[in-house]
């Protein structure tokens, strides 16, 4: 009986483990998705007015991509979501401390509230999936002892 308990255990913990990988692979792929999209896809919109009051014409300006606007630096401003659930994936592969997995999610979603108004709206898929593997991950080392 107690040989089928140790069985059961692992089979769970071995579940929960798939959940937690899962969850920080998917987390990985939405930050990887969400700095490619903001990278090349136009998001920026504007209308340029002029002339004396009453007689104001205006045009609408060419969209333009989040590098078009801000210039190639954004790029590193991009790469930070995704290198940290990164981060977190690796910590969940590689059994790294836990508190690794907790600290990328819980900054993840810190920079995603920051700038919710801006790009933050855009990574809050993998902050939250990242969330999720840290949870996932603490019932399966909960599961263990």
């Amino acid at each position: 009986h107690e040989s089928a308990s140790r069985t059961n255990s692992n089979v769970e913990a071995g579940a929960e483990m798939k959940a937690a990988t899962a969850f920080s692979v998917l987390a990985t792929a939405a930050a990887a998705g969400g700095a490619v999209f903001l990278a090349f896809v136009p998001v920026y919109h504007g209308v340029r007015c002029g002339g004396a009051p009453g007689r104001q014409t205006c045009e609408e300006l060419p969209s333009r991509t989040l590098i078009e606007e801000n210039g190639a630096w954004v790029l590193l401003l991009l790469a930070v979501p995704p290198a940290l659930t990164f981060a977190g994936l690796a910590s969940v592969r590689w059994r790294l401390p836990r508190a690794l997995t907790w600290a990328t999610a819980v900054a993840l979603l810190a920079a995603c509230f920051i700038a919710i108004f801006s790009i933050g709206a855009f990574f809050l898929p993998a902050a939250l999936l990242l969330l999720a593997a840290a949870v996932a991950r603490a019932w399966e080392q909960a599961a263990e002892r």
